[in-house]
């Protein structure tokens, strides 16, 4: 019983410790806010320096490396609706698709979710883009779930 007791006021003490030490804060700041394109070009202020969860179509070419709204707004780049991507270099890029152990070409005109650190004042390459995604540490490829062959206003029978 005794040893039940150490262990615990151990347990507490340690807590107390990581807490006074900002380990809790730094894992909170970990999770990423889920936000879309649209609400970072909107309040750029809101989201700056925040680690986020964003989604939207890739592409990730020389020059072209960035999160665009649509696949529409990709095709034609349309730079006000993006976002330049950069990836964390230090860290592990944590990539999730269809296929085992996935590059990041594998991502390239895909729509996918990546997590990343929002910075409102840097614009990417000539200054195109709405804003960056650096530090990107998560790149997930999104599934897709409807096709545009079937008529969904019809009832399944």
């Amino acid at each position: 019983m005794k040893t039940c007791k150490k262990f615990f006021y151990c347990l507490i003490i340690s807590l107390i410790a990581a807490l006074s030490m900002g380990d809790f804060a730094m894992a909170i700041d970990k999770v990423p806010v889920d936000v879309s394109i649209i609400q970072l070009i909107a309040n750029p202020e809101k989201y700056h320096d925040r680690f986020v969860r964003v989604e939207g179509y890739l592409h990730n070419k020389f020059e072209d490396s960035g999160l665009y709204l649509s696949k529409e707004d990709a095709d034609h780049l349309v730079g006000r609706n993006s976002l330049w991507i950069t990836y964390d270099d230090k860290q592990r890029i944590n990539l999730l698709g269809l296929k085992k152990n996935p590059s990041l070409s594998y991502f390239d005109c895909k729509m996918v979710l990546l997590e990343g650190t929002f910075n409102k004042d840097s614009n990417g390459h000539r200054g195109m883009f709405a804003g960056e995604l650096s530090h990107v540490s998560r790149v997930l490829e999104l599934t897709r779930w409807y096709d545009g062959s079937t008529d969904l206003t019809k009832p399944k029978k």
